[in-house]
């Protein structure tokens, strides 16, 4: 039986939706925002499976259930709450 993965999708558009969806952060969810975003945060999200690299030069990729709201805290706090790198609810 074939299945599906639908919970991954390209961490750069991931991004770009979260900058759109959170003007109150500032962040414009341009291409060098993201370079940004990925060079200061990228490990810790990949420690977190948030994100995965698909391989050397390649694209990242994110989980869209828990991307949102694990950036949301670690660019709002600064560090990550022990509940929000758990799946969510």
């Amino acid at each position: 039986m074939r299945r599906t993965i639908t919970k991954w999708r390209s961490a750069k558009a991931e991004w770009q939706d979260f900058a759109r969806a959170h003007p109150e952060l500032g962040y414009d969810g341009g291409a060098n925002s993201w370079i940004h975003f990925q060079r200061r945060h990228g490990d810790r999200l990949k420690s977190l499976d948030v994100i995965r690299q698909t391989g050397p030069r390649r694209p990242m990729i994110a989980d869209t259930e828990r991307f949102e709201p694990v950036v949301f805290d670690l660019l709002t706090l600064g560090e990550l709450p022990e509940q929000s790198t758990t799946v969510a609810a």
